[in-house]
């Protein structure tokens, strides 16, 4: 990758790391994303609006816009059962996990890209670093009993969530070169402001949420907004496995953030997660 385009990833990865700690600090996870997502969605819709009257979409590429906004559909209802039943600290390292593995495997055999073996390495070891940033034990992998708990503590729902992200990205790679990125995350997006008046039909009382927080939720929204349309950006000038794993050092961020602003403990496992992703990072970069 340019140094362009990976300074431009890692500002995506750092904004992105920051709008997930309010995430966490939040009482209701699910909640506190639909929302930012609709505010993020509202405050781009001007731009947006422009941009779909004044530029040329092939069909090609609105397939994949449609196919895109279907999938991510699905994401937004699995990550609410998700985050209802389950651990966030769980689910989220091992979705994003899985979708780092999955897509240089989606690069290689059905996008026909040519991944150096460093770079390869790299995807990996960012892949093993957020799994050992998360808060999965040791213990779990070491035992029937151990890997019992591990299933019925969410790791289904998380790998249907990691299998989901790494479709959607599919079809981000393949829409990138033919859509403003801020027009196709709009699109997408779409898909959240579509759950929160569902959600409000169910008496969750998403508008009155949304209304008395607004000022808290705009800057969250624009980060959640902005730091997706930068990885679609990169996607039209780079391969899926590395903008797509690269963005993945974000949990690198998060990590700190979490020890800084919540007093999350920064164990040794943590720290060698850390490293394996810093080093991944470093070799897709570079090779």
């Amino acid at each position: 990758m340019t140094i362009g385009i990976t300074l431009l990833i890692l500002f995506s990865a750092l904004i992105h790391s920051i709008w997930n700690i309010q995430l966490k600090k939040s009482k209701d996870p699910y909640k506190f994303l639909i929302n930012i997502a609709t505010c993020g969605w509202l405050l781009f819709t001007p731009y947006s609006i422009y941009k779909l009257f004044t530029s040329t979409i092939s069909p090609e590429t609105f397939i994949f816009v449609i196919l895109s906004f279907l999938i991510h559909f699905l994401y937004f209802i699995f990550l609410g059962k998700a985050y209802t039943n389950f651990e966030l600290s769980l689910v989220y390292p091992i979705a994003r996990g899985l979708s780092v593995f999955l897509l240089p495997i989606y690069g290689i055999f059905i996008l026909s890209e040519t991944i150096t073996t460093f770079a390869l390495i790299g995807c990996f070891l960012i892949f093993y670093g957020i799994i050992l940033t998360g808060s999965i034990s040791h213990n779990y992998l070491t035992s029937i009993e151990g890997l019992k708990k591990l299933f019925n503590s969410g790791v289904i729902s998380a790998l249907t969530i990691g299998v989901i992200i790494s479709l959607y990205s599919l079809a981000d790679k393949q829409a990138a070169d033919g859509i403003d990125p801020i027009l196709y995350v709009w699109f997408t997006d779409t898909s959240a402001v579509l759950m929160f008046f569902y959600y409000q039909r169910k008496n969750k009382d998403y508008v009155s949420y949304f209304s008395s927080n607004f000022k808290k939720l705009a800057i969250p929204g624009i980060f959640q907004f902005s730091s997706y349309a930068i990885v679609i950006y990169a996607y039209s000038t780079t391969f899926l496995s590395y903008a797509g794993t690269f963005r993945e050092v974000g949990t690198v961020f998060g990590a700190i953030f979490a020890k800084i602003f919540l007093g999350e403990n920064f164990t040794v496992k943590k720290s060698f997660g850390v490293f394996f992703i810093i080093f991944g990072a470093i070799l897709i970069s570079i090779f």
